[in-house]
């Protein structure tokens, strides 16, 4: 058996050698291996990736409907469509809703994800999203959970294909992680999600891949998993970007108990600190280096001041701005809104050059 420190220097020299981390390697960074290395090391990855800047993006997150036939049990957002609170916004409520931001705030991308909401159509997002590109050309539609789009495909009796074909001749441009959470069955199970629900995430991504559609990939620890189930979910993904090189980010976001069955239930009690906040954003730099160069701070969950510190250990992409999000205050934790200028100050305030971006992680502005 290696000792910690011939560990490191094997680790070391395996990055060096971009050679792929081990699932035992992965599970040492998570469980053992001091937290000042593990930075470090990450810091200068990062630094090698995209120097001295930080990009983020004008962003508006849109949760079109909480109606939601899935249950989770980590989600305090869904309700099941009888509650006085359930609610599905109309075409013309949406376009409302974007239009409040839009010119003022100078979006360029729209996060647009709910539930699964069995009311509503193909149509419905169809004519949703055309309009939304015909009346706001510069937005970027970053749509969809697989859960939605495997419900959708079943529902309009179209393969996962046809359907993302149809939903791109629509508008949508790309499409988020959600629905990742970890992909280990047992560890979904207990979870509360639907069996295969993690092969399926998998299967619906490499389509989107496959056909050209950039996605992002995320991960939500600090529940039941362990460091082993997390290993696994960064190789999964790993594998996937090496096959085609889809996923343009990957995002770790830690679970909020409030008000969810597992809390409920007296599984998850607690947030996780935020010393497992950065040390998850600095596996996730060690193990995908540049091979998936973009890595998000998540600091929604966490704070700007977090937001800050996950940079300097290993993230170099803050995220977008913050505009009336729905699910996380859901689990009692109040965020607020974050404008542009608040991300600026924030990233210059370490020392970092923000870089103002487009959906697809194209360079709209350099803030020198």
């Amino acid at each position: 058996m290696l000792s910690n420190a011939s560990l490191y220097n094997e680790i070391e020299e395996k990055i060096e050698q971009r050679q792929i981390l081990s699932p035992e390697d992965i599970v040492f960074l998570y469980d053992t291996a001091d937290i000042n290395w593990l930075g470090g090391l990450a810091g200068k990855m990062a630094d090698n990736v995209s120097s001295n800047y930080v990009s983020f993006v004008s962003n508006l997150i849109l949760n079109y409907t909480n109606v939601c036939n899935v249950r989770c049990k980590f989600c305090a957002f869904y309700r099941t469509g009888s509650e006085e609170d359930s609610y599905t916004f109309t075409e013309d409520r949406v376009i409302e809703e974007i239009a409040k931001y839009y010119e003022p705030y100078g979006i360029r991308q729209l996060l647009i994800q709910g539930g699964v909401n069995p009311s509503l159509n193909l149509d419905y997002y169809t004519s949703l999203f055309r309009r939304i590109r015909n009346e706001f050309p510069n937005l970027g539609i970053h749509g969809l959970s697989t859960s939605e789009i495997s419900f959708i495909s079943k529902k309009a009796r179209l393969s996962v294909e046809d359907l993302l074909i149809e939903l791109r001749k629509s508008g949508l441009e790309t499409i988020p992680g959600a629905g990742g959470e970890i992909l280990d069955y047992e560890v979904r199970k207990k979870l509360g999600r639907p069996v295969n629900s993690g092969e399926e995430w998998l299967s619906i991504m490499e389509t989107a891949h496959r056909l050209g559609i950039r996605t992002s990939a995320t991960m939500m620890f600090g529940h039941v998993e362990t460091g082993l189930d997390k290993a696994k979910h960064l190789l999964s993904i790993l594998k996937l970007q090496q096959k085609y090189h889809g996923f343009l980010s990957f995002t770790p976001w830690n679970f909020e108990p409030g008000n969810t069955q597992l809390e409920k239930e007296g599984v998850v009690t607690e947030r996780t600190g935020g010393l497992d906040v950065i040390r998850n954003i600095a596996v996730a730099r060690v193990v995908f280096n540049s091979q998936l160069p973009v890595i998000q701070t998540s600091w929604l969950t966490n704070g700007v001041e977090m937001g800050q510190i996950a940079i300097l250990y290993g993230a170099n992409d803050w995220g977008g701005t913050i505009y009336d999000e729905k699910v996380i205050p859901a689990t009692g934790k109040q965020v607020g809104n974050l404008r542009k200028d608040t991300i600026i100050e924030s990233i210059k305030a370490i020392g970092r050059i923000p870089v103002e971006r487009d959906n697809l992680y194209r360079t709209i502005k350099i803030y020198e």
